[in-house]
Parts: structure tokens; sequence; C-alpha cells
């Protein structure tokens, strides 16, 4: 089901080996960039031995049902773990937007309107920033040009991501790009 995965272990094992060498980090620009391949393969590594070991498990499980009735009543207990386990897998394959796990600056601008285009610019910055902080991100003003009834004419705001999964990143549901591929909140 996974035979792609072969490929992206036998990186992983490479560049472990490699970051294991303490001449790679005489150049701190490789070391940077294996780190950071090593951490978005440490994901999929971990994600594959789960599921294969839940298939191990169940191909355990299925050969001692006949013997043993609490091998039977695990199996489909097993099943449901290894649906999840080859979800979780999949998504976690799903070629990703390099800029996915970047930090995004958002600038929001009231525009033609007068004041209530300044109000409706502090309701859409808020809802911006309550998006952010229900995912975990960080959320740092960095510029405001406040109006006279409580509203933005013009605001910038710095939002960090906390997590090393593109998926999870800052542009995930931020981005006007299609970055997103497949959840419920990007266009």
């Amino acid at each position: 089901m996974f035979e792609s995965v072969q490929g992206l272990l036998d990186e992983h094992d490479a560049i472990q080996a490699q970051l294991g060498d303490p001449a790679v980090y005489a150049d701190q620009k490789l070391a940077r960039k294996l780190g950071r391949r090593s951490a978005q393969l440490n994901g999929i590594v971990e994600a594959y031995h789960a599921w294969h070991g839940l298939q191990d498990d169940l191909a355990a499980a299925k050969e001692m049902a006949a013997e043993d009735p609490e091998f039977a009543a695990e199996v489909p207990e097993l099943e449901a773990a290894l649906d999840t386990a080859a979800a979780k897998l999949r998504r976690l394959l799903i070629p990703r937007d390099p800029d996915d796990a970047r930090n995004v600056i958002l600038e929001v601008k009231g525009g033609e309107g007068g004041d209530e285009a300044a109000l409706f610019a502090a309701d859409l910055l808020r809802m911006y920033t309550r998006y952010a902080e229900s995912r975990g991100w960080k959320t740092e003003m960095i510029s405001a040009n406040e109006s006279d009834l409580g509203g933005y004419k013009d605001v910038q705001v710095a939002i960090k991501g906390t997590s090393n999964d593109p998926a999870e990143g800052s542009t995930h549901g931020l981005s006007s790009k299609a970055a997103c591929t497949g959840c419920s909140v990007c266009p």
C-alpha cells in the first residue's frame, strides 16, 4: 500500500548518518538544511513504523483468534487503529508547499469607506488573530494606524507557527493562494 515510503525511509537513514558526522557541522548552512529535512521526514518515519507495527499486530491477532476469543475481540480494535494510522500516513505523504511552515505577516487595511471600513478591518483582524490563537500560533502586532472609532486604517501582525508539520504551519489557512491540500479551512 505504501511502497513509495521506502525511498523516504532510506533518505531519512542517510540524513541521520550525515547528522551523526561532526564534519557536517563545519558548514552551518548544510547542517540546517539537513536538520530541517530530518524534521520533515521524522513524522513520516514514525507514522510508517506505527502503521507497519499495527499491521503486524493485526496479522498476529487474526492468526490467534481461532484459538483465543480475547484475540478475536482485539481484531476490530486493531483494524480501526490501522485505518487511522493509514489515514495519518497518507496525509503526511501529500506533497506540501515549502512555504506552508513559514511564518507570515498579515496586513489588513480599511480601504475606502472611512470609519465603517476601519471597524470592519478591526473585526477582520480580530477574526484572524482568534483563528491563529485557536491553532496555537503566536501573534505579534508590528504596527497599527487606528481610526477615531477604534478600528484600524492599517495594521500589520506577525503570525508565527509552533510546529514542524507543514500542515500546521502558520500559512495553512491564512494564505490567499491554495497552499493547503485538503483541509476544511483553506479555499
